[in-house]
């Protein structure tokens, strides 16, 4: 069953910084790295608040409950579910 995350666009460039300090470049830039290294993929999702404004947020699709536990306990200061910038 797929887990889902959502980050604000803001929070989701300052957690691609760490994952690149501590895995590389590479890991980020290619989506298999990612879901093998880290359990989840990414992707953008868009959509409209009442008034017609485009809202852009970050999902990540985890696909193992254990690796999310693990990325929560490691990269947890980076989610926050408030913030919608």
């Amino acid at each position: 069953m797929k887990h889902t995350l959502t980050l604000s666009v803001r929070n989701w460039q300052l957690l691609q910084e760490r994952i690149i300090e501590d895995y590389g470049r590479a890991t980020v830039l290619i989506s298999w790295c990612l879901k093998d290294r880290l359990g989840f993929t990414v992707r953008n999702h868009t959509d409209y608040d009442q008034d017609g404004w485009q809202i852009t947020t970050i999902r990540l699709d985890f696909y193992d409950e254990q690796l999310q536990t693990l990325f929560l306990l490691r990269y947890g200061e980076y989610i926050n579910t408030h913030e919608n910038t």
